[in-house]
């Protein structure tokens, strides 16, 4: 089962690529434990010019990634959030926060891995730029709150 769901999602990601552009402006998050590489954003041509991606109201977007967790979870948690004025706030994108719907589960440890996240920019997002943070931490009853986690941010604007 985990092969089968290993390669829908590796298709799935590669589909997504297809017409995605690369951000290369995306940085790290403090005290993060992963490695985060190939992130792809559909659309956001403005990516060409290390520019924030500019996501239109009423169309569909995808992000994908590669990554390299330092650390393993059955039962990762994602969070995506906006830094607003010094604020990490949950951003209305995040719809579920089970890592398991967007990447393979187990997270494996020091194993690259694909996480693909699609979204519809609804017309009542706010027309505004934003930090977007990416975040998974492992929640299993062992984990402790300074537990390893994967973060990593960029910039979008609401268009």
């Amino acid at each position: 089962m985990a092969i089968f769901v290993s390669t829908v999602v590796g298709l799935m990601l590669a589909a997504s690529v297809v017409n995605a552009e690369q951000v290369k402006n995306y940085r790290m998050c403090q005290n993060t434990n992963c490695d985060v590489y190939d992130l792809f954003v559909d659309p956001c041509p403005e990516a060409l010019e290390n520019q924030a991606c500019e996501l239109p109201q009423t169309e569909n977007v995808s992000i994908a990634f590669k990554y390299k967790p330092k650390f393993g979870s059955n039962l990762p948690k994602a969070r995506v959030s906006a830094e607003i004025f010094m604020l990490d706030l949950p951003f209305i994108l995040n719809t579920n926060t089970n890592a398991c719907l967007y990447t393979n589960c187990p997270v494996v440890k020091d194993t690259e891995q694909n996480w693909l996240y699609n979204f519809f920019v609804s017309k009542n997002f706010p027309r505004t730029s934003y930090t977007i943070r990416f975040k998974f931490w492992d929640t299993e009853p062992i984990a402790h709150s300074d537990d390893p986690q994967c973060c990593f941010k960029f910039e979008i604007k609401i268009v």
